[in-house]
């Protein structure tokens, strides 16, 4: 069972910018307090998505990596942009980290800010490690179904070409992961297609069939831990870290 630490990555309103490509220049911004966000839980952001933020992206673009700000300062007009981001640490763990998008005349992403720069240091590849990439269910599947929406297709396609061209002889691993609503059979069986569909895709895509495996773990590895039964308001979307489709990558990286 992966372990859940969640400390915050600061205690007071002012942050400092982390020196590097996905922060910005400033040495002081103001962040909102966690207990202000609409969306208090934050959400596990797809790391990937976060690697791509760089100044010059659109809205709708930060819209589509990160999803809405999680504060309520609106969508548009806005000049700021603020997040709340649960982080892989490294030992099984996550670190809650806070970061802000600020906002040219243009409307375009001027700077990238961290609440602090341990969190930023969290996006760097560790070359002793493997690469571990999470990727939401939501958006790769419909629902009840293990065949891929477009943009799940579009998705693994991205994958499948950051594979070829980042790592030399790459071994990857693809797992399930379900909630808990429906029964543990269900939800296993479940996790295993949706890992075997992704495992067909990269294949599809020219990653050598005997370098990957997928196995599903059902509901049993949660990342989120929410309180209610089926139907209560809300659970569905604070269970939708859970449903995702992890892919692990050794390998020598280029």
């Amino acid at each position: 069972m992966m372990s859940l630490a969640l400390p915050g990555c600061a205690t007071s309103g002012q942050g400092e910018a982390a020196t590097s490509p996905t922060a910005g220049a400033e040495s002081e911004v103001t962040f909102p307090e966690p207990g202000d966000a609409w969306l208090e839980q934050g959400t596990y952001v797809n790391i990937e998505n976060l690697r791509k933020m760089q100044a010059g992206v659109s809205k709708d673009q930060i819209y589509d990596l990160l999803g809405r700000p999680h504060f309520s300062e609106g969508l548009f007009g806005v000049r700021k942009w603020n997040y709340i981001f649960h982080l892989p640490a490294g030992d099984g763990s996550y670190m809650t980290c806070q970061y802000q998008v600020q906002f040219d005349d243009a409307m375009l992403a001027e700077s990238l800010h961290w609440r602090e720069s341990r969190c930023a240091a969290l996006l760097e590849p560790r070359a002793d490690e493997p690469t571990r990439m999470s990727l939401a269910a939501d958006t790769l599947f419909d629902f009840d179904s293990a065949q891929l929406s477009p943009e799940g297709k579009r998705q693994v396609d991205e994958l499948a070409e950051r594979i070829r061209s980042d790592f030399v002889d790459p071994e990857v691993m693809v797992v399930g992961h379900t909630d808990r609503l429906g029964s543990d059979a269900y939800n296993q069986a479940l996790s295993e297609r949706r890992a075997a569909t992704v495992r067909s895709a990269l294949i599809d895509n020219g990653i050598e069939s005997m370098v990957i495996q997928s196995r599903g773990f059902g509901e049993h590895q949660p990342v989120s831990r929410c309180e209610g039964s089926r139907g209560a308001i809300g659970l569905k979307e604070c269970l939708q870290p859970n449903r995702r489709v992890d892919i692990e990558v050794k390998g020598e990286q280029r």
